[in-house]
C-alpha cells in the first residue's frame, strides 16, 4: 500500500507539473498577447495627444536668405543700358558712339555656412525625446500588415508594450541609424513576420517631425534580412558611412527560441528630419565650450605676460629716438635696421603650451563625446531576458505551492471540493505573478 501510494502521488505531482507548464505556455502565447493590446490602446491614445500637444511648439522652419531686389528680377530679361547725360568734353553727338555698356546684374553672395536650424521650444524637445516607455512614433509595414506605436526602450517592460527604439542610436527620421527592437512569438508578436519582408518593401515611420519612409535594403541573393548572431551588436553602430540614415529593425530569430537575432535594414528615402541635441546634451556640450573660451583667454594672457621687459641696460635711462620693442600696441614703423635681439624672439616670449592640460582637455572631450552619442552594448535586456526578475519568479513560485498544498491538506482535514474552490481564485493570481517574472527573467522571443 505504501507503493502504491507514493507511486499515485508522484502521478498526481507529474500531472500537476503538466498543467502548470501548459498554462505558462498559453500565458505566453495568448496572455501576453492581450496585455500588449492593452497597452497599445493607451500607447495609442498618447501618441494622438502627443502629435496635437506637438503642433503648438512646433518650431519653425528656418528664415529664407535674405536676397536683394535685383536678385529677384527676371533672369531671361535683356539688361537695359544707362543712358547718362554729356558733357562739353563728350565728342560730338553727331558721331557714332560706342554700344552701352550693359550694367552687370549682381551676383548673389554665397551663402557661406548652411545656417543651423532653429532651436525649438523645450517643451517641443520634450516632446521629441521622451522617457522610456513612452510613446514616441509609430510604425507601419504594409506587406505584413503591422501598424503598432513604438515606445522608447528596449527594457523588459518596454517591449511588452510594444515595439521599441534603441536609446543609444539615433532618432527616429533623423540621420544616422536608427533600430527598434520587437518579439515575434510573445506579447502581440510585432515581428512575427518581418522575415516575409523583401527589398524594396515600404516601413513607414511617424512622428511628430513628420512622416518618414524606409525602403528594405536586399541582404544576399534577394532576402530582405539578414541572421546574425545575439553578440553582433555592430549593426546598431552609428557609423554614418556604413548605415547612413537607415532604420534597423531586430527581433529573435527563429520563432519561440533567443539564439540568434534577424536583422531588417532600411533606408531613409528623401531627407532626414532636423536632429536637435538631447535636452542633457544641449547643456552639456555648451558647458564644454565655455570652459574651452577660458582656456584660450587664460593661454592668451599668459603667452601675453611672458613677453619679456627690455634689458636694463644704461642707455635705457637715456632718452633715445628708438621705439621700445616691448609696446605690443605701437603702430609706428619701424626702424630701418633693426637688431637681431628686436626681431628673433627669445625662447622666453616663445608661448610654451604644457602637454599635461592638453591631454586632460582632449581626454575631457573624448568623454563628452562619448557621453554625448552613446553606442549600443547589446540587443536590451528585453531580448537577452532580466536577470533580476529571478528571484521575484521563485518567490513567487514558493507562494504558489504554498497555496497548492494549503489547499491538500484542507481538503485532506475538511472536504475537498470547498477547500479546492476556495484556493483557486488565489492559487491563479499568484502563479500569474510567477508566470510574469518567469517570462521577464528568461530571454523573450
Amino acid at each position: 500500500m505504501t507503493v502504491v501510494r507514493v507511486l499515485g502521488t508522484l502521478g498526481k505531482t507529474i500531472i500537476a507539473l503538466g498543467l502548470i507548464i501548459l498554462l505558462f505556455g498559453i500565458f505566453q502565447l495568448w496572455g501576453t498577447g492581450v496585455i500588449e493590446a492593452r497597452a497599445q490602446q493607451d500607447l495609442d491614445d498618447d501618441f494622438s495627444d502627443l502629435l496635437e500637444a506637438s503642433s503648438a511648439w512646433e518650431p519653425a522652419p528656418p528664415p529664407p536668405v535674405a536676397a536683394d531686389s535685383t536678385d529677384t528680377a527676371d533672369p531671361t530679361a535683356t539688361p537695359e543700358p544707362i543712358e547718362t547725360p554729356r558733357s562739353a568734353d563728350d565728342p560730338d553727338p553727331s558721331l557714332p558712339s560706342p554700344s552701352p555698356t550693359p550694367t552687370p546684374t549682381p551676383t548673389a553672395e554665397p551663402a557661406g555656412d548652411p545656417q543651423p536650424p532653429p532651436t525649438p521650444h523645450p517643451e517641443w524637445l520634450a516632446m521629441l525625446y521622451r522617457d522610456q516607455g513612452s510613446a514616441i512614433a509609430r510604425i507601419q509595414i504594409p506587406r505584413i500588415g503591422l501598424d503598432k506605436t513604438v515606445v522608447e526602450g528596449v527594457r523588459v517592460g518596454d517591449l511588452r508594450k510594444g515595439p521599441g527604439h534603441y536609446p543609444a542610436t539615433a532618432m527616429l527620421g533623423q540621420e544616422g541609424n536608427a533600430a527598434i527592437a520587437g518579439h515575434r512569438t510573445t506579447y502581440g508578436a510585432p515581428f512575427g513576420d518581418i522575415d516575409e519582408l523583401l527589398p524594396g518593401d515600404e516601413i513607414i515611420i511617424t512622428t511628430i517631425q513628420g512622416e518618414f519612409t524606409y525602403k528594405v535594403v536586399e541582404q544576399g541573393e534577394g532576402f530582405g534580412h539578414l541572421i546574425v548572431p545575439p553578440t553582433a551588436v555592430e549593426v546598431l553602430d552609428q557609423d554614418f558611412s556604413v548605415h547612413p540614415n537607415r532604420l534597423t529593425l531586430t527581433a529573435c530569430h527563429p520563432k519561440g527560441s533567443a539564439r540568434q537575432r534577424i536583422i531588417v535594414v532600411g533606408e531613409l528615402v528623401g531627407e532626414p528630419a532636423p536632429t536637435y541635441p538631447r535636452p542633457g546634451q544641449q547643456q552639456q556640450s555648451a558647458l564644454q565650450l565655455a570652459d574651452e573660451n577660458v582656456d584660450e583667454v587664460e593661454s592668451s594672457n599668459q603667452t601675453i605676460t611672458s613677453t619679456p621687459a627690455p634689458e636694463p641696460t644704461d642707455e635705457a635711462t637715456t632718452p633715445t629716438p628708438e621705439p621700445e620693442p616691448a609696446d605690443e600696441t605701437a603702430t609706428s614703423t619701424p626702424e630701418p635696421e633693426p637688431t637681431d635681439e628686436a626681431t628673433t624672439p627669445t625662447p622666453a616670449s616663445t608661448p610654451t603650451a604644457d602637454p599635461t592640460p592638453e591631454t586632460e582637455e582632449e581626454d575631457e572631450e573624448e568623454e563628452t563625446a562619448a557621453a554625448a552619442s552613446p553606442t549600443a552594448d547589446s540587443f536590451g535586456e528585453g531580448l537577452d531576458g532580466d536577470s533580476d526578475g529571478l528571484i521575484p519568479a521563485v518567490l513567487w513560485g514558493l507562494a504558489a505551492m504554498a497555496i497548492w498544498f494549503s489547499a491538500l491538506f484542507a481538503g485532506h482535514r475538511w472536504r475537498k471540493l470547498p477547500a479546492y474552490a476556495l484556493s483557486t481564485v488565489p492559487f491563479l493570481i499568484v502563479l500569474f505573478m510567477a508566470f510574469w517574472h518567469i517570462d521577464r527573467a528568461l530571454p523573450s522571443y
